[in-house]
């Protein structure tokens, strides 16, 4: 078996002698509880990690025994079975990956994923590494104080980090497209949004993610891109027709994302597309009463011009007019009287 580049697979002596998987030399220090991020990755030098041949490349000439006597004792590799059609890298044949391997080869898959390192997840994915698996990662919902942490697919951590060639590869071995919250708590779609990244979003999108699809927080990819995104991205997400009324785990819709951090030209688009302009919180405050509360006078202005109530009142039976005048927005209360008079009058 002179042939067969051994070197190229990088076996530990130990998983060799088993027959088993290779675990070693990727770099990775990671302490019991502690979360991954994209610091921990560090690409494989050519001394510690040649990169992966093909399949044919690695076998092209070698050959098989004449016979099983002649082979040699001292031989810990044997030629691999047919190669997987669908595989990003062929391996040769392996004992089963036990739940601790699958685990590290999990976390060191996400990390090259978010890197974008291709060779390296080729080589992951040839050893074994769960296409899906689950990685925490730290602080990944920075709107908590102090911020959250969540589990993430490889995928969807290469969506967040804008890496469209590695996204396809791992599409192409079966990376799921619209994950259960229990395997990632986000989705790829909502990576991507966050990431204001339109043209891998729109890439999801055609191939069939949903765009009404919730987090583990109930936070829809429309949210964030209201929050986080272009008006550009909240327009592509609005022509795949999502449930704009969509409440999350606090109760609260897209528009709420658009009136809070003061985005009056995302709160038109969202009204524009049929959003609900009296839409209330769990405490029957309005998107005025909030408009009000953070002073936001050009909020304010498009909430009207769409026909928004300025009489509604929240459970402390307070209008939008009472909490402008109890806080002092002298310009806030005057348009909230203008608005009255024109709604009595008519």
């Amino acid at each position: 078996m002179s042939a067969w580049d051994r070197k190229a697979f990088e076996f530990n002596d130990q998983i060799q002698q088993r027959g088993g998987v290779w675990t070693g030399r990727i770099p990775w220090n990671s302490a019991t509880g502690r979360t991954i991020s994209q610091d921990d990755y560090k690409p494989p030098s050519p001394v510690e990690l040649p990169a992966a041949p093909l399949f044919r490349d690695a076998t092209a000439s070698w050959s098989p025994p004449a016979s099983p006597t002649t082979r040699s004792r001292s031989s810990t590799l044997s030629p691999p079975l047919s190669p997987r059609a669908d595989s990003a890298l062929c391996s040769p044949v392996m004992a089963p990956l036990t739940a601790k391997e699958k685990r590290k080869l999990g976390e060191k898959l996400y990390s090259a994923s978010c890197a974008g390192d291709l060779a390296h997840i080729k080589l992951l994915l040839g050893l074994g590494a769960p296409v899906n698996s689950s990685t925490l990662v730290k602080e990944l919902y920075e709107s908590f104080k102090p911020a959250k942490s969540g589990m993430l697919s490889p995928l969807a951590g290469a969506a967040g980090h804008r890496q469209l060639d590695v996204v396809e590869l791992l599409l192409a071995e079966g990376g799921e497209l619209n994950p259960h919250v229990n395997h990632s708590s986000s989705s790829p779609l909502h990576e991507a949004v966050h990431a204001d990244d339109i043209e891998l979003a729109s890439f999801l999108l055609e191939l069939g993610a949903n765009a009404s699809s919730l987090n583990a927080y109930k936070t829809t990819p429309l949210m964030y891109a209201v929050k986080y995104s272009s008006a550009n991205m909240v327009r592509l997400l609005l022509s795949y027709k999502p449930d704009l009324n969509q409440v999350s785990f606090i109760g609260t819709a897209a528009v709420h994302w658009a009136v809070w951090p003061n985005r009056p030209e995302i709160l038109e688009l969202l009204l524009q597309a049929g959003a609900d302009k009296d839409h209330q919180l769990l405490d029957g405050s309005t998107l005025l009463h909030c408009a009000v509360k953070a002073e936001h006078v050009e909020t304010v202005e498009c909430l009207l011009r769409f026909g928004a109530d300025p009489q509604r009142r929240n459970d402390a039976w307070q209008t939008p007019l009472q909490v402008a005048e109890e806080g002092g927005c002298v310009e806030i209360a005057r348009m909230l009287r203008e608005a009255t008079l024109r709604r009595r009058t008519k």
